[in-house]
């Protein structure tokens, strides 16, 4: 679990943080295992973390820590990954690498379920869609089937233009409607 909150509290180095997440793994008192360092290095590896390894979290910047938090739940290694906002306040290059990862993770044979509000990415990225309005689910299917200018009207009063892509629909928010 991921959520969209993001505190690091103390000094920790990143790989550190990213070790807390086989916390889960390890008897009390117990150290890392081979099998444990080796999820650790391969989530520092997945979010372009590896140079980062022994930089204080607390130093990095907002974008940063984000993904050395998400370095740290992928390092748990299980079948479902929920993440809330997981690529909110990323640069579009950070963005699309998340979700890329997530995107692997999926091929690989896990559950990934995320909020996004990028709906472009969300459309790009994601093979289901569950749009919600006034929490209540309005639709559920495909981002063809979802993200349409019509629906959009109607939960998020926007106008927006969605053209479709061969990596899916690709919306243009052009104004809110009163």
């Amino acid at each position: 679990w991921l959520p969209q909150t993001r505190e690091i509290a103390w000094p920790m180095s990143v790989e550190r943080i990213v070790a807390l997440g086989r916390l889960p793994y390890l008897a009390r008192g117990a150290r890392l295992s081979p099998a444990d360092q080796s999820a650790v290095d391969a989530a520092l590896t997945r979010m372009g973390l590896q140079n980062y390894r022994t930089r204080l979290a607390t130093a990095l910047s907002g974008g940063e820590q984000a993904r050395v938090l998400i370095a740290r739940t992928l390092a748990q290694d299980t079948p479902l990954l929920m993440a809330d906002e997981p690529i909110a306040g990323l640069d579009p290059a950070a963005q699309i690498a998340t979700l890329q990862v997530f995107e692997t993770l999926a091929q690989e044979g896990r559950a990934v379920l995320t909020s996004l509000h990028d709906l472009s990415l969300a459309g790009r990225y994601c093979t289901r869609l569950i749009l919600m309005g006034a929490g209540q689910i309005i639709a559920d299917g495909t981002p063809d089937q979802i993200l349409t200018a019509e629906r959009l009207e109607e939960v998020f009063h926007l106008r927006a233009n969605v053209v479709p892509t061969p990596h899916g629909p690709l919306v243009q928010p052009l104004g809110v409607i009163q």
